[in-house]
């Protein structure tokens, strides 16, 4: 039998077409394949922010991460059925100790040798002594405060000084060298525009608290203080009297610089300054870099000095 060629033709027509729209139905060419990806990342980078947004973190709770750091708190003891939620309870309970956020600083400030000297005295005031007496505190009271005080003005900062009982330090004495600190021309009140004064404590803005470290881990909780760190716990700024005769590794025997700084330092927290880092090697600390556990090789320094340039240069 003879097949008209007509008829073959169009089959052969026929079958070619068939294949060919069965292989290009499975091919795609590039610009269509990199848009597919385009989508899949699309899709799956949604899918990641949903979950990133079911659970935010507030800056209030990043802020307080950064003063669990400042005095080591222990985490590594959680048990594994905590929950997250129960995790951001703790969190948001932490008071605002070492400061409400975190700057990097950006310039760097360099003083000769005879000014980082002259930064370690106060007039008037025996920092190196830092007050200690030979005889402790008797036990009458738990409590000790200066014997002079004054009223209570809105003009100035309204500070109170207390001692724990047992200590060898005199109240008397601390009320002059925390005045004559903070009073200073290089200290807070010429950064802030406003003077400080002693008050009695129920009249007081903010409450100055020399303790031993079993106490200072009391006062500062649920912060870890560890027995070795001092804090600012809301209105309170606690100092830990090991670190006041003991001062800290960068300072070597330099207790006066110690000394100062640790009171400007707390201090600056209740003003609501937050804590920086070293702007370079041999440049000063600033106060509000954590210099008791090492100042990265900034030269160690009590005053609030880039604290004074940043409000100079701050935009309105």
């Amino acid at each position: 039998m003879k097949i008209n060629p007509t008829i073959s033709l169009f089959c052969s027509l026929l079958i070619t077409f068939i294949l060919g729209f069965s292989i290009s139905s499975n091919f795609k060419f590039p610009y269509e394949v990199d848009q597919s990806l385009d989508i899949l990342l699309d899709d799956i980078s949604s899918i990641n922010q949903e979950d990133y947004n079911d659970g935010p973190v507030s800056s209030e709770q990043v802020n307080e991460d950064f003063n669990n750091i400042d005095t080591e708190p222990d985490i590594t003891n959680q048990e594994s059925g905590e929950t997250s939620e129960t995790n951001k309870i703790d969190i948001s309970i932490l008071p605002e100790s070492d400061g409400a956020e975190f700057n990097f600083t950006a310039f760097s400030i360099f003083q000769t040798d005879d000014e980082v000297i002259n930064s370690k005295t106060v007039p008037n005031v025996n920092m190196a002594q830092g007050c200690l007496v030979e005889n402790i505190l008797n036990d009458e009271k738990l409590w000790h405060s200066p014997n002079e005080t004054s009223d209570y003005s809105k003009r100035f900062y309204n500070i109170s000084i207390q001692v724990q009982s047992g200590l060898a330090l005199s109240p008397n004495c601390l009320s002059e060298m925390i005045i004559g600190i903070l009073n200073d021309k290089r200290g807070w009140s010429t950064v802030e525009n406003k003077a400080f004064k002693i008050v009695d404590k129920e009249y007081s803005d903010l409450n100055i608290i020399f303790a031993n470290p079993e106490t200072v881990d009391q006062l500062c909780y649920p912060l870890q203080t560890n027995g070795i760190y001092s804090c600012r716990n809301e209105q309170n700024v606690v100092i830990n009297m090991f670190r006041w005769t003991a001062g800290a590794k960068d300072f070597d025997d330099d207790l006066s610089t110690y000394r100062i700084y640790l009171i400007n330092h707390e201090v600056g927290h209740y003003l609501g300054w937050g804590h920086t880092d070293c702007p370079s090697e041999t440049a000063l600390a600033p106060v509000m870099m954590q210099q008791s556990k090492g100042t990265e090789g900034c030269i160690p320094n009590g005053w609030p000095i880039y604290e004074r340039v940043k409000l100079l240069y701050r935009s309105p």
